[in-house]
Formats: C-alpha cells, sequence, structure tokens
C-alpha cells in the first residue's frame, strides 16, 4: 500500500488553500476541506519553516498569493490553517486575524507602550524575537500572549517587575 503522503500533491493543495484564503469567506469550506485532506494524509505540520517542508511549501504559496502584501497579512492566516490540521479544529477567517481594529486615532491610555512597541518593529532583530514568542505560544509554555514574553524574558534573566 502506498503511503498517502508521498502521492499527495501537497505544493498544488497549499496553493489551492491560498487562493482559497485570498478569496475570503465564500471559499472556508474549501480550506477546511483541504485541511481534512491533509490530515488523512497524516500530514503534520512542523514548528519553523527552516525545520519543516509542508511549512515552507505552505508559505511559499501563500507569499505567491499574496503578492505585495506584508507577510504579517497572510502569517495569521497560515497560523490558523496549520493549527487546523494539526490539531483539527476547524479554520475560520475571524479566528485568524487579531481582535483590535484601529481604535480611536486620539490619545489612548496606551499611547507610551504603543509607541515604544512601535519603534521595536523597526528593531532588525525583531522579527526572530517574535518566531520565538510565537514557538513558546506554539508549545504551550503559557496560555497568553504576555505569559510567554514573560517567560521569555525571565529565561533570558531579566527580571519583571510589576
Amino acid at each position: 500500500m502506498a503511503n498517502t503522503a508521498n502521492t499527495l500533491d501537497t505544493i498544488a493543495l497549499f496553493r489551492g488553500v491560498a487562493t482559497a484564503i485570498h478569496a475570503g469567506v465564500n471559499a472556508v469550506d474549501i480550506v477546511n476541506g483541504s485541511a481534512s485532506v491533509l490530515r488523512e494524509a497524516k500530514i503534520v505540520f512542523g514548528k519553523s519553516v527552516k525545520t519543516c517542508q509542508y511549512r515552507l511549501q505552505f508559505a511559499d504559496a501563500m507569499k505567491s498569493v499574496f503578492k505585495g502584501k506584508a507577510q504579517k497579512t497572510y502569517s495569521n492566516y497560515m497560523t490558523s490553517f496549520v493549527s487546523s490540521v494539526n490539531t483539527g479544529t476547524a479554520f475560520s477567517l475571524s479566528s485568524s486575524k487579531s481582535s483590535a481594529k484601529g481604535g480611536s486615532k486620539g490619545k489612548t491610555k496606551t499611547e507610551a507602550i504603543d509607541k515604544v512597541i512601535a519603534r521595536v518593529f523597526s528593531h532588525p532583530e525583531f522579527a526572530s524575537w517574535c518566531e520565538k514568542i510565537e514557538s513558546s505560544f506554539q508549545d504551550a509554555e503559557a496560555d497568553t500572549l504576555e505569559g510567554c514574553v514573560r517567560s521569555y524574558l525571565e529565561a533570558e534573566g531579566y527580571v519583571i517587575e510589576e
């Protein structure tokens, strides 16, 4: 009996998923169907594009379909789809987006921290730092983003004061 994972054209499947996600809400059933096909083929995504051929193939497909868009635009969709394949949860376009949308443009209670975080985004090592935090979250080292950041910083020797 042939190994299903070896006969499945994952590149074409990932391209179809990326196209469906790009199409929007009407394509959620297609995406969930593709996740089901991957689960039946016993395909499990690894933690990183550096160590997982399927994650790399999917990242390439998403990048080619979302031309001209920031990586953050499609990386949330990727995370949601990978979770759907690995855990069996249904893919949802809304679950792959953050709940914070815009907000007021005036002074806010978090304006000071917003400015600091905006500056951190331009740091050359910020993307690799985010990968460490995301990995920590995926490994369930903490239940919240704050917990993951706290855990990481404490492991690096920083003292967190409230």
